[in-house]
């Protein structure tokens, strides 16, 4: 605002200059040079002065703050983009990992499930083998049984039944 107020005093001042200089400057021929053009010479670079110390040095402090902030944000965006992408690349990899352990695990645990229950079916077989054995075991030794039983009773039956068709008991 101070620098706003300097301007324009400073512009006020050079146009009253100029318009009251002296008509011994002036001059019927307007092409002319005469003793106003260093006048007017010296009044430019005086604005010049002026405007760079109140006008394009701030503008250009301003634009060169702006650029730095602006490049410090688009590096910063770039630099959080790139940790994303190796967050991101992290996150997959020990995602694959993760996967294969479990495809391991998976397939550990089936092998594990497989052996306990081939265990399971030998032992399954084995009691089964057993008790077929011990059956036919017990059934021969019935049958054994039943054959010497039927035989001391085939006499008696054989008897009988010659009895009962010829009618008379018969003595063997």
């Amino acid at each position: 605002m101070l620098n706003k107020r300097i301007f324009s005093l400073a512009l006020s001042a050079l146009g009253l200059f100029a318009a009251t200089a002296p008509s011994a400057f002036a001059s019927d021929d307007l092409l002319s040079v005469n003793k106003t053009v260093f006048i007017q010479i010296v009044l430019f670079l005086i604005a010049i002065y002026i405007l760079n110390k109140l006008v394009f040095k701030p503008f250009l402090n301003l634009m060169d703050r702006r650029d730095k902030l602006t490049r410090g944000a688009i590096e910063e965006a770039k630099e959080l983009e790139e940790k994303v992408a190796h967050i991101i690349e992290e996150y997959d990899a020990k995602l694959v990992e993760a996967r294969s352990l479990a495809v391991e695990e998976r397939n550990k645990i089936v092998q594990e499930g497989q052996n306990v229950a081939d265990g399971i079916l030998s032992k399954a077989r084995e009691e089964t083998s057993e008790l077929l054995q011990d059956a036919k075991g017990k059934l021969e030794a019935d049958t054994q049984e039943i054959k010497d039983k039927v035989k001391s009773d085939v006499d008696d039956i054989a008897r009988d039944i010659a009895s009962r068709v010829l009618g008379k008991e018969i003595a063997l």
